[in-house]
């Protein structure tokens, strides 16, 4: 629900992004906040708003504002990453070209034959991460749990449409 989703734009263009669903939960959580002080009797509405809803709305409002999107566009060459506020972000523009591989760093735990560190319970984590011809690493996503499976197939979708090896690394926790 709050993981960031692959979805395929057509016209060459597919997009990782925070889903629709992260916004409306935080918007949400900020008016049922912003209902439930109004609705406490005694005072003016300023009055009655005191500093901790003023911050728990606050907090709720940035995080339903809050934008980290990686566009790549084979029609225009294009890999872009923008993160931050969706009126104010910072962007920045690569050559989709340019990327040279997909990676995906599995840590599972008691992989290898070797029992789990940090015991049964530990769940295993993955880490998704474009790498371009300079070596330079864009992390895309970090999961764990119950989403390692969604990041798995996002990698072997994103690697098949930017026509890129993707490299699976990785080891026990």
């Amino acid at each position: 629900m709050f993981e960031p989703i692959l979805k395929e734009k057509g016209n060459g263009r597919m997009t990782y992004t925070t889903p629709v669903s992260f916004r409306v939960v935080f918007v949400v959580v900020a008016a049922v906040i912003f209902l439930s002080v109004a609705a406490a009797p005694g005072g003016p509405l300023l009055a009655r708003l005191g500093v901790v809803p003023l911050v728990l709305i606050g907090l709720c409002l940035f995080g339903a504002l809050y934008l980290d999107r990686w566009t790549f566009d084979k029609t225009a060459n294009l890999f872009l990453q923008e993160v931050g506020i969706l009126v104010v972000h910072a962007r920045r523009k690569r050559p989709l070209d340019s990327l040279q591989k997909v990676v995906l760093f599995e840590r599972v735990p008691g992989a290898g034959g070797r029992p789990s560190v940090l015991g049964p319970r530990m769940k295993g984590t993955c880490l998704l991460s474009v790498v371009d011809r300079d070596g330079r690493v864009y992390r895309l996503n970090m999961a764990r749990g119950g989403g390692t499976r969604a990041v798995q197939v996002y990698a072997e979708r994103l690697a098949a449409f930017c026509s890129i090896p993707l490299e699976r690394q990785g080891g026990p926790v």
